[in-house]
C-alpha cells in the first residue's frame, strides 16, 4: 500500500473516490484544504492511500495541521464543527490513522481528533469524547408534506416570519450581510469569528455546490446561512440571526425556506450540522422532526494530559466572558487568528 499527500495530479482521483463513497459528506470535499490553505496559511496535509503506485484508491483522509502557542500543535481531520468518518476500506483505514499519528509526533503535536459520525473503527485506541450529535431531517418530494407533518408551533413560527416582511436573497453578494449576522451573533455568544476571507475562500472553492442565503428586512440582512449542497444532502454548516430581529421569527423562515427549495431540488435529507448536547439549538433543530446521530471526537494523545472539550468549564465561561467584553471591531479583527491556531 502507498500513502501520499494529495497532489494536484491526483485531484480527479479524490473526488472520483469520495463522490463513489456512501459515507462521505461535505466535508470531505477538496474546498477545505484550499480554503484552510488560503485564507489562513495552515497546512493541510490531505493523505491518500493507494493499493500500489498509480493504483487504485483505497482510502482517504482529510488532515489539518493547527499550530497556536509552540507547546499547543494539534493535528485534526475537520475544521471547526466538520465531520466525517474515514473512508477507506479496513487495512487502507488503519494506514491512514497510523500515518496521521506519525506525523503529529513528527510535528510534535499535543494530540490528533478524529471527528467522524457514530463509531469509528478504524480508531481504535482513541479515547471518545461524546458531546456532540448531528441533527438530519429526511426531506420528501415535496415540501407540503413536511409541512403537514410540522407541530402546529412550527407551523405557526413559520407564518410569522412569512408576515413579517422579511426578503429571501441568496447569491454570492450577500456573503457581506450573512457575515455581519454571522460576527454579530458570534460575539454576543462570546466566540470568535471564523474570518470573512476563510467564508468567501470557501465558497469560492465550493463553487455551485455552495449558496449563501439571507433575510433581509428594509434592505438590511437579519438572517443568513452558507448551504452546502452534496450527495443528495443540502448541509447548513454555518447559520445566524441578529437577536434584534428574532421577534421577527428569521430563524423558522430562513430554515422553511431552506428546507423548501431543499425538496424542489430533489435533495433527500437537511444536515443542519453538529450541536452540543442538551442545548438550545439542537431542541430548535429536533423542533422541524430531525433525527439525530452520535457525533464523537475521538482523541489520541500524543504527549500531555488529553484535552477536556469542556465547553462549561470555569475556563471557558471566562473566556467567553472576556471576549464579550472586546468591542466588536477588534474582536472581529482577533477572531481570524484565535481561530487558526487554537479553534479549528
Amino acid at each position: 500500500m502507498i500513502l501520499g499527500e494529495l497532489r494536484e495530479s491526483d485531484e480527479s482521483d479524490w473526488d472520483a473516490y469520495v463522490d463513489s463513497q456512501p459515507r462521505a459528506n461535505c466535508y470531505h470535499l477538496r474546498a477545505w484544504k484550499r480554503a484552510a490553505e488560503s485564507a489562513y496559511g495552515i497546512e493541510a496535509p490531505f493523505l491518500l492511500a493507494r493499493a500500489s503506485p498509480g493504483g487504485s484508491v483505497r482510502g482517504v483522509l482529510p488532515l489539518f495541521v493547527i499550530r497556536g502557542a509552540p507547546a499547543g500543535a494539534y493535528l485534526t481531520t475537520g475544521l471547526f464543527g466538520a465531520y466525517g468518518p474515514v473512508l477507506a476500506d479496513a487495512e487502507a483505514g488503519e494506514a491512514l490513522i497510523a500515518e496521521a499519528l506519525r506525523r503529529a509526533r513528527a510535528a510534535n503535536a499535543r494530540f490528533l481528533s478524529v471527528k467522524a459520525v457514530g463509531a469509528e473503527p478504524h480508531a481504535r485506541g482513541f479515547d471518545p469524547v461524546d458531546r456532540w450529535v448531528v441533527a438530519r431531517l429526511p426531506l420528501p418530494d415535496a415540501p407540503e408534506v413536511l409541512w403537514r407533518e410540522f407541530r402546529d408551533k412550527t407551523r405557526n413560527a413559520i407564518r410569522k416570519g412569512q408576515r413579517s416582511g422579511l426578503a429571501w436573497r441568496e447569491g454570492d453578494s450577500e456573503l457581506g450581510g450573512f457575515y455581519d449576522v454571522l460576527a454579530e451573533n458570534m460575539h454576543r455568544k462570546g466566540s470568535p469569528i471564523y474570518g470573512r476571507t476563510f467564508l468567501a475562500e470557501l465558497v469560492r472553492e465550493l463553487g455551485e455546490r455552495a449558496s449563501i442565503v439571507t433575510l433581509a428586512d428594509r434592505g438590511r440582512a437579519v438572517s443568513g446561512a452558507l448551504v452546502i449542497r452534496y450527495g443528495g444532502v443540502a448541509t447548513v454548516p454555518f447559520a445566524s440571526s441578529r437577536h434584534s430581529s428574532l421577534h421577527l421569527n428569521p430563524n423558522n423562515l430562513l430554515y422553511w425556506e431552506i428546507i423548501s427549495r431543499a425538496c424542489r431540488a430533489g435533495l433527500h435529507t437537511l444536515d443542519f450540522g453538529r450541536s452540543l448536547r442538551g442545548s438550545g439549538a439542537l431542541a430548535f433543530k429536533l423542533g422541524w422532526g430531525a433525527r439525530t446521530e452520535p457525533q464523537p471526537m475521538y482523541v489520541q494523545s500524543i504527549r500531555g494530559a488529553p484535552p477536556r472539550f469542556d465547553t462549561g468549564s470555569c475556563g471557558v465561561r471566562m473566556l467567553v466572558r472576556l471576549w464579550r467584553s472586546l468591542p466588536r471591531p477588534f474582536a472581529d479583527a482577533l477572531g481570524p487568528q484565535v481561530c487558526r491556531r487554537w479553534l479549528a
